[in-house]
């Protein structure tokens, strides 16, 4: 008569019944200490608990829970947010280095392209443009993004025509940003009366009443 194999006096469909609720029961306990973990830090986040923030993030458990380069991130999130600079920078310098998604690349580098421009700190700025047009994505935002570097870290006032056309028709806050632009070219081409010009319709615009689409 056939007999049903054993271990520990215990059945093989049995055995595999009991590991199969211990798989379930990890992977449960897993996902709700994972929600806890980010639910605690998106808390102190919103609360502007930033110190706070940067502990909880290299805790022992948020190192199990949160991948190195996720971690690295919300670091950089919270630097930002204290107006860290210095040490928003070397996160974006450590996170440049790190293996990503195409996703995360592409959010991370124009990211550090507009923190590097506004560091004034256009040798960075320039080689992660020069990344950003080389992956051949988002060519709307890698557009805008050489633009800016040709004005504010070449000098360059070659766009004028086409930003003073594209002006009328543009939403709201696009007309703040290509006021700006404006600005900064006609300043670039030692033309300072329209420099100046520009700088007052930006202004002028942020002090209008109303919802800027």
């Amino acid at each position: 008569m056939f007999q049903p194999v054993t271990l520990f006096g215990l059945t093989m469909p049995l055995i595999s019944f009991i590991l199969i609720g211990f798989a379930i029961a990890f992977l449960i306990v897993t996902v709700l200490a994972r929600a806890s973990v980010t639910n605690k830090l998106q808390d102190l986040f919103e609360s502007r608990l930033y110190d706070d923030f940067l502990a909880e993030v290299d805790d022992p458990i948020a190192r199990f829970f949160i991948p190195d380069y996720n971690r690295e991130y919300l670091r950089l999130n919270a630097y930002l947010a204290k107006g860290d600079a210095d040490k928003a920078s070397g996160t974006f310098d450590r996170l440049l280095t790190m293996r990503s998604t195409a996703k995360q690349r592409d959010d991370l580098l124009f990211r550090a392209f507009q923190f590097y421009m506004q560091q004034e700190k256009f040798k960075d700025a320039k080689s992660v443009l020069d990344e950003m047009k080389a992956s051949g994505r988002n060519a709307d935002r890698v557009k805008t993004s050489e633009q800016t570097w040709e004005i504010f870290g070449n000098k360059s006032f070659a766009y004028i025509d086409e930003m003073e056309a594209a002006f009328d028709d543009a939403p709201t806050k696009l007309q703040v940003s290509l006021a700006l632009m404006l600005a900064a070219q006609y300043a670039n081409k030692k033309d300072d009366v329209k420099a100046l010009a520009w700088q007052d319709k930006a202004r002028e615009i942020l002090e209008t009443p109303g919802e800027k689409d």
